[in-house]
């Protein structure tokens, strides 16, 4: 659990950072909020046929901190969720194995949006951005379906990504405004950590993973009260992952005759996020 404690001190750090971004923007309107991801994760070999998954519900925090200058806003958007969640799998020699995995999501992204002229009682903007998401994938050890004990292993993925999106609000009632964001991703020099976690003596390596196209659909609902507003944010999510390079793995800085790559994947991934204004 190293390196699960590693990452959550960098992440408080991060928090830290951002808290400080907030007292020097005065201007910026600073939101906190709280999520519930369905996370679905599977992955798939060449032939298309299912290898490994991992579901489960995964709760989170969120930072929002947004500034506005006449048309033109910024949205940097923080979040970290974590839980443990079920992977169905199996060894290498395919024996099922199903177990338990440490999932902690972290994503930071800056938005640049422009606000289109507004008509028909609806608001409109366009908006790129820059992105990283980082997953701690820890699949810890356990027993395939014959009783016999199976190692655990700990990934690390990370990724930057572009994005570009959409948006629209329309005036349901005086106190109601409902939405539509919608974007694109491009990920970029996205990679996996391998850590065997002592498994046979094997020294960490790292692969190069496929960059591919996401997208994200979200339905903003805010609700107006008498001194403040709140938001609540349906949304669903689709990153894919491409096939990795091949690497050779070494044990003690020795060639092995084991060579080990990350399969294609698919995640989709349903949510809710409640966000306030602070």
């Amino acid at each position: 659990m190293k390196n699960l404690k590693q990452v959550l001190l960098n992440s408080i750090c991060m928090v830290i950072v951002f808290v400080s971004a907030v007292n020097v923007a005065a201007a910026s309107e600073l939101q906190v909020g709280a999520g519930l991801m369905a996370f679905n994760y599977v992955e798939y070999d060449d032939n298309n046929i299912f290898l490994d998954g991992e579901s489960g519900a995964i709760p989170g925090i969120i930072l929002k901190l947004n500034t506005n200058k006449g048309k033109s806003y910024t949205e940097w958007v923080n979040s970290l969720y974590y839980n443990k969640i079920e992977y169905d799998g199996q060894t290498q020699s395919g024996t099922p194995l199903v177990t338990v995995s440490d999932a902690l999501l972290i994503d930071s992204h800056l938005k640049l949006g422009k606000r289109l002229d507004s008509s028909y009682g609806r608001e409109q903007s366009l908006y790129v951005g820059l992105g990283y998401r980082y997953w701690f994938r820890n699949i810890l050890s356990g027993f395939d379906i014959s009783g016999n004990p199976v190692a655990g292993i700990l990934e690390e993925y990370h990724w930057f990504y572009g994005l570009l999106g959409y948006t629209v609000h329309f005036n349901a009632s005086k106190k109601i405004n409902v939405g539509l964001d919608f974007r694109l991703t491009q990920m970029f020099n996205a990679k996996m950590g391998i850590d065997f976690l002592g498994f046979k003596g094997y020294d960490n390596t790292s692969v190069n993973l496929g960059n591919k196209i996401g997208a994200r659909f979200a339905l903003p609902i805010e609700i107006k009260t008498s001194k403040d507003s709140f938001f609540v944010s349906p949304y669903y999510e689709i990153i894919d992952i491409g096939k990795s390079n091949a690497v050779r793995v070494y044990s003690g800085g020795a060639a092995t005759t084991s060579v080990i790559y990350e399969p294609r994947s698919e995640t989709r991934n349903v949510g809710v996020e409640i966000i306030w204004n602070w």
